[in-house]
Formats: C-alpha cells, structure tokens, sequence
C-alpha cells in the first residue's frame, strides 16, 4: 500500500523519529503536569458518591433510632407492635384451633395506635420500614411480618403477612444490605 515513490526505509524512517519525539515529550515533566486537569466526569462521580455515602449514613441512623431508642415515643411504637403480634397469632392460633372450613375468621386486621400516625400510614418511604426492619431484626423466629393496610374508607390497619411472602420494599433491601441483616 505504500505510494511507489516512497523510498523502502521512508516509512520505517518517520516512525523511529515519531518515536524519538514522543519519547522526549513523555519524558518532559510539563506535559504530565498539563494532563492533570480534572475530567468533569471524575467530579461528578464524585459527588454521586458524596450523596450515595451521606444516604446510607442518614438511612442507618434512621435504623438505629429503632434499635437503641432515645425517645419514649419509639418505645412506644415497637411496644403496640409487638402487642399487635402477640394479637394475630392469638387469633391465628384460635382460628386453626375452633374454626374449619366452613366456619372461621376470615380478615385479621387489627386497629392500633400505630395506625393513627402520618409517619406510619405516610405514602412513599414510610418510617413504618424502620420499625418492621426492628421487629424483624429482634424477632428472627416470627412467622409473620407486619405491614400497614388502607380500606377502601381510607381507614389504616395493621395487618400481617407469612414471613415467607413478605416481600422487603427497595428502601428496606437498601437498608438491610447496610446494616448487614
């Protein structure tokens, strides 16, 4: 492919000199101080991880607020679910005792203060996560994990459902991988 006027060592002649002065180049210590520009993509992965770093350390406080509570209120809350718990097997425990097939309880949902809070019955991430990630946490044997319920009145319950079938939200897989539950 080489043009016909091209001399045989023309070729090899031009890359040993391209060679030679990008040896020198390399070499000069300004041009590796010129490279040292910050690329726009470097920043801004950067503060990707700045903010994915200050999340986790926002959601696993969040978390331990549950675990080691400073305020009543929490204690409260962790208190009425495990009485909410305690209830639902009890009626469990009734129903496969007393009913059958044809006669037995058919809805379980049980009216709690928990119920009553904007926090807890709230749309999007719900503090409810927390307090279900505690019991879950503290309670490793239950068969059942709770979850919140809306009637079609708009009235909230406590319901609960197989441990097996429960299915962790997003935010509560993101949370549990921190935590390393």
């Amino acid at each position: 492919m080489a043009d016909s006027n091209t001399k045989p060592g023309a070729v090899s002649q031009a890359l040993d000199d391209f060679a030679k002065k990008f040896a020198r180049f390399a070499a000069a210590p300004q041009a590796h101080e010129g490279l040292k520009v910050e690329s726009p993509l470097k920043s801004l992965q950067d503060q990707i991880n700045q903010r994915e770093s200050e999340r986790a350390s926002v959601l696993r406080r969040q978390f331990l607020e549950y675990v080691s509570p400073l305020t009543s209120d929490i204690e409260d809350d962790e208190e009425a679910l495990l009485k909410a718990y305690k209830l639902y097997c009890q009626l469990v425990e009734l129903n496969e005792s007393a009913g059958d097939t044809g006669t037995h309880l058919r809805d379980f949902s049980i009216t709690s203060p928990l119920c009553r809070k904007s926090e807890y019955t709230g749309s999007g991430d719900s503090r409810f996560c927390y307090l279900r990630l505690w019991f879950a946490a503290t309670n490793p044997d239950a068969l059942y994990m709770p979850v919140m319920e809306q009637d079609s009145n708009g009235n909230w319950y406590l319901g609960f459902v197989e441990k097996e079938l429960w299915k962790p939200t997003l935010l509560e897989r993101e949370i549990m991988q921190l935590i390393g539950e």
